[in-house]
């Protein structure tokens, strides 16, 4: 059965792998993204985030939503970031699970990575689910390595893939919330687990995938040229840009 499921995995990818190109589908459009820090909870923003023309979030957003988190978050994802890791504890996005993906009202379910690893993953979502109804998206080879270059030896978050292609698509307007850099916790219910700050830093260094330090400045390097606008953000990454990031700290609105 499993290599009859690989054969099959095999002949339907083909098929169901497309391009994701941001810089057309955003253009001219208002874009807001959703992190998982626990800043997307100060404020209740759900109804205001739902009127956006696309609405990205990241990884487990999905699979950890409850009613509860309607009035901050909103109802609605147009985009989903993920990276195809279906565990939960690990960093992980959790599982890969349509009939809630369509509940969102999900046009493109994106798995960013065009290498090998993120190659492979896509064959194994397709020999575990032999889905045949709906297509998963990929960034283009070039635009995915003008990403990864920025990041030498280290790989860049789903949330960091997400803000850059929001951020170099000449949008309308973007809107930032739940992202902190690793400043503050995951939003509760999130990352439990490695919910708190210091925890979280310990777990991504134990990883070595990722370096946090370096993605901030890379945002702020995105944020500096990036082609919108309007760019909104919650109270807390202004607060954070006003103290670190003071020289991208005018390209951006702080709303209330």
């Amino acid at each position: 059965m499993r290599i009859l499921n690989a054969i099959l995995g095999l002949l339907i990818m083909p098929f169901k792998v497309r391009i994701f190109r941001p810089e057309k589908i955003f253009k001219g459009k208002r874009v807001a993204i959703i992190g998982a820090a626990d800043s997307a909870f100060d404020t209740e923003n759900g109804a205001y985030i739902d009127g956006f023309d696309y609405v990205v979030r990241v990884n487990k957003s999905l699979i950890t939503w409850n009613k509860g988190n309607e009035k901050y978050l909103g109802t609605k994802c147009d985009v989903l970031i993920h990276n195809f890791h279906e565990n939960m504890d690990r960093g992980g996005a959790g599982k890969i699970d349509w009939d809630v993906f369509r509940n969102f009202g999900l046009k493109f379910l994106v798995q960013p990575r065009f290498d090998k690893d993120g190659w492979r993953s896509m064959f194994n979502y397709f020999k575990k689910y032999l889905n045949y109804r709906d297509p998963i998206f990929i960034l283009p080879n070039k635009y995915y390595r003008n990403i990864t270059r920025l990041f030498h030896d280290y790989h860049p978050t789903k949330g960091f893939c997400a803000l850059y292609c929001a951020l170099n698509s000449e949008c309308k307007e973007v809107f930032i919330t739940g992202f902190t850099f690793f400043k503050t916790p995951y939003a509760k219910g999130y990352r439990d687990n490695i919910r708190d700050v210091e925890s979280n830093r310990n777990h991504i260094a134990s990883q070595g995938l990722h370096d946090i330090n370096m993605e901030f400045n890379n945002f702020l390097k995105t944020l500096k040229t990036a082609r919108v606008k309007t760019i909104r953000v919650d109270t807390q990454l202004h607060r954070i840009l006003t103290l670190e990031g003071y020289e991208t700290v005018n390209k951006v609105l702080k709303i209330n």
